[in-house]
């Protein structure tokens, strides 16, 4: 089991990184059939990226980062409240990831039910300060996700609602 690669993917996209001073209008379905789908935020963009075989949503880059959402999708044995804890140890453990801090964790709700949580941190990567929020679900079986949404931290208070919106329409399968 790869474990500690569960956020990474994540936060490989954060090298690219925006800002959307509007609207929680919601766009694109975002969808891997059978897996999970959910709405991206009006305007962005989907693309499919190497770092992963789901497609990410981007908003247009701001101060060379473009805020992004993009899911990950792994099977753990245990309950969602070990996978979370598992996942709260090895964001520390990241080595591209430095002054990394929780500020936020609180249950999270889709529209559809789905019952996760939400997590939230800030970090630097390279010279970028990001907040990311991880959504961290379980699924049927073993199956969990973690969809991780990233922004630089000056736009923070801008995109929460923006990713929250877009997080609540997330469904399984």
């Amino acid at each position: 089991m790869k474990f500690g690669c569960t956020l990474l993917a994540g936060f490989l996209a954060l090298t690219v990184g925006t800002l959307s001073s509007h609207a929680q209008a919601l766009g694109e379905t975002v969808s891997a059939p059978g897996v999970f789908s959910y709405q991206a935020p009006a305007g962005w963009t989907l693309k499919d990226t190497p770092m992963s075989k789901y497609k990410f949503s981007f908003d247009t880059p701001k101060n060379n980062f473009a805020a992004n959402i993009n899911v990950v999708v792994q099977d753990y044995p245990k309950p969602l409240a070990d996978y979370v804890a598992l996942n709260k140890t090895q964001i520390k453990n990241i080595a591209m990831l430095q002054n990394v801090l929780i500020v936020d964790e609180k249950p999270f709700t889709t529209t559809a039910g789905l019952q996760g949580t939400r997590l939230v941190i800030t970090d630097t990567v390279g010279k970028s300060d990001l907040e990311q929020t991880f959504y961290i679900f379980a699924g049927d079986g073993d199956t969990k996700y973690v969809v991780t949404a990233s922004c630089l931290v000056n736009d923070a208070q801008v995109y929460a609602p923006i990713f929250d919106a877009s997080i609540k329409t997330f469904t399984t399968r």
